[in-house]
This record gives C-alpha cells, sequence and structure tokens, in this order.
C-alpha cells in the first residue's frame, strides 16, 4: 500500500504524527498550515500572483472545512458555536481580503490563528501532563 501523504521519509513522519495526534494536536497542526498558506498568500498578493493566491487561500479554505467538521456537536455547545462562528468569519475575512487585495486583513488573520493555536497546544499539553490541572476543560469539544 502506497504512503497517501507521498513516499519520503518526511511524509512517513507526518502521516504519524497525524494519526496519532490528539484532536487537540490536530486542531493546533491544521491552525498551523493555515498560517503557513495564509502567510505564502499575503506574498502572492503582493506580487500581484492572483493564480497562486487562489490556490492558497483554497487549501486554507479546506483547512477551515476540515476544522468546521471537527467540531463535535454533542460538546460545550456555547464553545462549538464559538468556535463555529470563528471559523466562519475567518474565511469571510480571508476571500473579503483577498477580493480587495488587503494582505493586512489576511495578515490579522494569522494572528488570530497563532493565538488559538497556542491554545489548542496548551490544552493538548495539560492533558498529556497529569500534574498541571486544567482551568477549564474543553471534553468533547472537538473529536
Amino acid at each position: 500500500m502506497q504512503n497517501p501523504y507521498g513516499g519520503n521519509q518526511a511524509s512517513s513522519y507526518l502521516a504519524q504524527r497525524i494519526n496519532s495526534a490528539s484532536p487537540e494536536e490536530l486542531a493546533a497542526m491544521l491552525l498551523g498550515g493555515a498560517e503557513r498558506f495564509l502567510l505564502q498568500a499575503v506574498t502572492a498578493i503582493q506580487r500581484n500572483d492572483i493564480p497562486e493566491k487562489a490556490r492558497l487561500l483554497n487549501r486554507v479554505s479546506e483547512i477551515m472545512q476540515k476544522l468546521l467538521g471537527m467540531l463535535n456537536p454533542e460538546g460545550e455547545p456555547a464553545l462549538v458555536e464559538q468556535l463555529h462562528g470563528i471559523y466562519i468569519w475567518w474565511i469571510k475575512e480571508m476571500f473579503e481580503g483577498s477580493r480587495k487585495n488587503r494582505p493586512e486583513t489576511i495578515e490579522s488573520i494569522v494572528r488570530q490563528m497563532a493565538a488559538m493555536r497556542s491554545g489548542w497546544q496548551e490544552l493538548s499539553s495539560r492533558q498529556v501532563s497529569a500534574t498541571t490541572p486544567a482551568q477549564f476543560t474543553v471534553e468533547g469539544l472537538v473529536g
């Protein structure tokens, strides 16, 4: 069976990381990828490379759809609703920033994603560490 992530060792490592990640770790990884693609889209906007900008923003949109699909409707309703709203807002803002060629709009989304990614990483590390008491729980929020 061929590795769906490619044939090299780095791709195998990535596949292993994805397959063994907790939902929180996976959310953080997806947000990290979205940040990277958005920053590349900013560069494409600055170069006036419309096809590349479109390709990168479509990749981010796919990531956001994955994040939306990971939300657990049986989790904490208020948090699920807030995350859903944030993800949808980011998609709208991203495409509006693209349409108006406003890299500052996209850079703002990147900063917000970085903050959320940091939060998911913190939750993941708290769940791994039995000695660190969590101040709040998002049990069942994603999954």
